[in-house]
């Protein structure tokens, strides 16, 4: 019985150890991992928010969040894709 807690104790810790690791990985996903890709990411955001809030006020429709509406429905499309 001591011997099996023993082996429960060091699967538990194993456990922790990789958890933790796989968190860490997480944190350096995305431009903090490749932050080179920042200044496009940056780019492209700033043209689609532009190309919404000029676009989206002029659809008639009884929708009161035009922009957001429609950003919400790119992000939308874009996670299809992908």
């Amino acid at each position: 019985m001591a011997d099996l807690k023993k082996r429960a104790a060091a699967i538990v810790t194993r456990a922790k150890y990789h958890v933790a690791k796989h968190k860490q990985a997480e944190m350096l996903m995305g431009l903090q991992r490749y932050p080179e890709f920042k200044p496009l990411v940056d780019k492209i955001v700033h043209t689609v928010i532009r190309e919404i809030n000029a676009e989206a006020r002029n659809i008639e429709s009884q929708m009161p969040y035009k922009a957001q509406f429609t950003l919400e429905e790119v992000i939308r499309e874009l996670e299809e894709r992908v």
